[in-house]
């Protein structure tokens, strides 16, 4: 696969238009439009988390760690905790987000939120958040978080 930028000075300040070239229409090119339509959509900056007895509107910003907890996951929030029945892999299509990052078979970490990463026991890390909250960061997903983090 070939990129480039070509600067146009004609289009509008607001406006970036891409332009997929192929031989052939195939599974390829059908991948890369998807990528661009979902990359199109904005991110939520209020999510409705549905609770036990209610339904709380979350700001996306506040949400620190997602970790799961049997069949519930736990919302770590800078307002406190809050519980919700979902998957972990439903509720990180529905974050839609690149600020989280999973960074274990149980957990996403919102980066923002992350104050430092400490050596652990076999090889895994740990990773401090805001709150003074902990949650570890297995081998399998510290390539990408370190990705992330511009390392």
């Amino acid at each position: 696969m070939h990129y480039q930028f070509e600067e146009d000075k004609q289009l509008p300040k607001d406006v970036i238009e891409v332009l997929v070239k192929s031989c052939q229409f195939d599974n390829s090119v059908q991948k890369v439009l998807d990528y661009l339509a979902q990359f199109e959509q904005k991110e939520p900056t209020v999510l409705p988390i549905k609770t036990v007895d209610r339904i709380e509107m979350l700001r996306v910003a506040d949400l620190i760690l997602v970790d799961v907890d049997g069949s519930a996951l736990i919302l770590e929030t800078t307002q406190g905790r809050l519980l919700t029945n979902d998957r972990l892999y439903k509720f990180r299509e529905r974050l839609a987000n690149p600020d989280f990052v999973q960074v274990s078979k149980h957990a996403l970490i919102n980066i923002n939120h992350l104050k430092a990463l400490e050596n652990s026991f076999s090889g895994n890390m740990l990773a401090i958040l805001t709150g003074k909250i902990k949650t570890d960061v297995s081998r399998r997903y510290l390539s990408e978080l370190e990705k992330r983090l511009g390392l």
